[in-house]
């Protein structure tokens, strides 16, 4: 299709829809890194508890970059028109989710003015009869469903692709025919 100035348009709507596929993939790889980040000035047992469980939450991100590679590559499996749409959505599900699970989940230190979150530090409320802490928990309740969710739907959208046939390379030379 063409403009009245001359210039093709059905670029734009795949450029659009590609840039919007790279962002989720790389908001997909680094939003974990923030939400430790995130979590580090009020870090407590949680945080000794994730160290020690690290080869879990290894498996788990490399679960996500796999799948954000897959939108990253120009051949991914998730650039497909039929998968497209909902890795975009699942990427920023669990891309939110995570980063506002590290902004909100209490922690606790061995004292009971150590017990906070983030989001607590910052509205400066901190300790143990904090009431930001019981709201601060409930999003970072909300926020870890919607990671997890995401990340799981991720994953599964990720391995439908791959199971997905692929189209049949061209021949390089006809049959040979026997005569």
């Amino acid at each position: 299709m063409r403009h009245a100035c001359g210039m093709h348009t059905e670029g734009h709507a795949s450029t659009r829809s590609d840039a919007a596929l790279v962002a989720a993939g790389w908001v997909a790889v680094i939003a974990p890194l923030v939400a430790i980040a995130l979590k580090l000035p009020t870090g407590g047992w949680l945080l000794v508890g994730m160290f020690f469980s690290f080869p879990i939450w290894l498996l788990g991100y490399a679960a996500v970059i796999t799948a954000a590679v897959s939108m990253l590559r120009r051949r991914g499996a998730l650039r497909a028109p039929g998968h497209r749409t909902r890795a975009i959505i699942w990427a920023w599900l669990t891309s939110i989710g995570v980063m506002v699970a590290g902004f909100t989940v209490v922690d606790s230190g061995d004292t009971s003015e150590s017990v906070a979150s983030t989001l607590a530090l910052v509205a400066g409320q901190t300790g143990v009869d904090s009431p930001v802490n019981d709201i601060s928990n409930a999003i970072a309740g909300v926020a870890a469903i919607a990671w997890l969710a995401g990340w799981l739907a991720l994953v599964v959208e990720w391995m439908i692709a791959m199971a997905r046939p692929r189209q049949d390379a061209p021949r390089v030379a006809p049959p040979v025919v026997n005569p």
